[in-house]
């Protein structure tokens, strides 16, 4: 069996598969709210080695931890802490969204060769990375994300990364190694190394087999970030294959056989094997729907919505001014009017919206070179209604479908039972 943890914000979540990718065992435990200090938004490290032990514990009560081979954790991108050589926290962890490292991105302007880059921005890793090491006296420190913390500590080995963690901190995911700019930025082998999705790196550690009956051979691998997990675990397996995630943003990945990028519209990628993995994001998303209509009322609505008679109406459903993806202006107003009598009609006029939206991002992506999708699978609240998904598929022009699992949990499993290294993609 394999193990897949996943870390969010507020809570853990972990799924146990067999071969056949079928779920045996799933737990969950809550995380507490980062909390803001001086402007900048933190958790204790030791929170999440509590929620680990926790769903580790419940887990056991479900199934025989000493069957599972491997585990593979993923956490958020760019949560970021340092630790000692034996993983000992130095630090709290400065969360994925925490933008306070504001004067690191001068010192990160001053050393980088070109005018941008990836790391230029106070939610960076390598940002937050310089800001924590400027408040730490100690000579021999590790830069660690979330979710090498958490697999580190299952292995008792501490300054192992992923490639896709490492991405933020300013890891050269082309050439597979650390720029010299970046390394001259830090202390002297603060930085880890750094290993493929899923490389398994380690076995358990003495203490968690002890305590919850692993096996002595079961390994640890290297992770991912959550947002990759889920493309993942939706299962688009080939160039081509795209996953919008329907939430209450909209995130459009993209699976590609070249890295591209447009910094300025929050476009870049990240390697997946010998292929890369595209996205952006856009501001506006289904959370719009809820400002206007319930769940219930979302539902019963769109079963009336004929798709064959289009609304008319021009929307651009932003909740808040501003949008960065696929149009870049920081200005723009939301257009939502008129609002025509009929819910019906406005509810559809949203939907259309937001789908249009979709569409020119996937315009957008192809013209930086990732190619326009031949399949789309579709992940968040969104992917479960059927008159939007037809919506969709009718302005897209390809096939449209709900991802069986959408959990990053899950598409930690898989990555645990097939490294990147041993295949350009898992297929579910």
């Amino acid at each position: 069996m394999y193990l897949g943890i996943d870390f969010g914000t507020s809570g853990c979540r972990a799924v146990v598969i067999d071969e056949e990718q079928a779920i045996q065992a799933q737990a969950a435990m809550p995380l507490p709210s980062p909390h803001a200090v001086s402007g900048s938004l933190r958790q204790f490290p030791q929170s999440w080695i509590e929620a680990l032990h926790g769903v580790l514990r419940r887990l056991s009560i479900q199934i025989n931890l000493a069957r599972i081979k491997r585990i593979a954790i993923d956490g958020t991108s760019a949560t970021v802490l340092l630790t000692n050589e034996q993983g000992k926290p130095l630090t709290e962890a400065l969360m994925y969204n925490d933008a306070s490292s504001v004067q690191s991105v001068e010192q990160i302007r001053l050393h980088f060769p070109q005018q941008t880059h990836l790391t230029m921005s106070a939610t960076s890793g390598l940002a937050k990375a310089l800001k924590l090491c400027a408040r730490v006296t100690e000579d021999h420190i590790r830069i660690l994300n979330q979710a090498d913390f958490i697999s580190n500590l299952m292995a008792g080995l501490w300054g192992f990364c992923d490639y896709h963690n490492a991405l933020k901190l300013g890891y050269d995911a082309q050439n597979l190694c650390w720029p010299g700019w970046v390394t001259h930025l830090l202390p002297a082998n603060s930085l880890p190394q750094v290993l493929t999705p899923g490389q398994p790196f380690g076995h358990i550690s003495e203490s968690l087999r002890k305590r919850f009956g692993f096996a002595a051979d079961c390994e640890v691998c290297a992770g991912t970030t959550d947002a990759n997990a889920a493309f993942i675990a939706a299962g688009a397996d080939k160039v081509g294959s795209a996953v919008t995630s329907l939430g209450t943003t909209m995130v459009l990945k993209i699976l590609t056989v070249q890295p591209v990028s447009d910094l300025d519209a929050g476009v870049y990628s990240h390697r997946f094997g010998q292929r890369w993995l595209a996205s952006g994001a856009s501001n506006a998303g289904a959370g719009i729907l809820r400002d206007y209509f319930s769940d219930q009322q979302i539902a019963k609505l769109s079963e009336q919505i004929n798709i064959h008679q289009p609304s008319g109406l021009d929307y651009y459903p932003l909740r808040s001014k501003g949008e960065r993806f696929p149009i870049n202006n920081p200005q723009m107003e939301a257009r939502i009017t008129p609002r025509p009598p009929s819910d019906i009609v406005f509810l559809q006029g949203l939907m259309e919206g937001l789908s249009r939206i979709e569409k020119t991002g996937y315009d957008k992506l192809a013209q930086l070179g990732a190619g326009y999708p031949d399949q789309l699978l579709t992940c968040g609240g969104g992917a479960k209604n059927r008159q939007w998904q037809a919506l969709r598929e009718k302005l897209l022009g390809i096939p449209v479908s709900a991802a069986r699992h959408s959990e990053a949990c899950y598409g930690s499993a898989l990555l645990a039972m097939q490294s990147l290294s041993e295949a350009d993609m898992i297929t579910p």
